[in-house]
């Protein structure tokens, strides 16, 4: 599974040496496999937070950062053909919620499974 999200973000343009990088990884698989990460300041940066000893402010942070990041170096064409209905006009990227919830969609129908 992870190998898959991996792929699908490296796909996207992240960098996987951004720390936010696996912290994507973990909180999309994580809601793929149907766990509870919303909202995501009280469930699912709380438990990276635990699993990473850092506080859930800094987890969402670092997906941030990792998120913008990949707007400005990846392929805008792909981004906006996956997330283009989700990009706030304001800041030019999806929300982390956003960003979160439409990987989750994306590879959960990659792998089969049906929302």
């Amino acid at each position: 599974m992870n190998g898959k999200i991996s792929n699908y973000l490296l796909y996207l343009g992240f960098i996987p040496n951004k720390i936010g990088y696996k912290y994507l990884v973990d909180i999309i698989s994580m809601g793929v496999k149907g766990g509870d990460i919303l909202p995501l300041s009280k469930n699912g940066y709380v438990t990276l937070s635990a699993k990473y000893k850092k506080s859930a402010s800094t987890i969402e942070k670092d997906i941030q950062n990792a998120v913008s990041a990949a707007w400005l170096k990846g392929d805008v064409d792909i981004l906006n053909e996956e997330f283009g209905s989700t990009i706030d006009m304001k800041k030019g990227k999806p929300s982390n919620k956003h960003f979160i919830l439409t990987a989750i969609e994306k590879i959960g129908y990659l792998n089969g499974v049906k929302y």
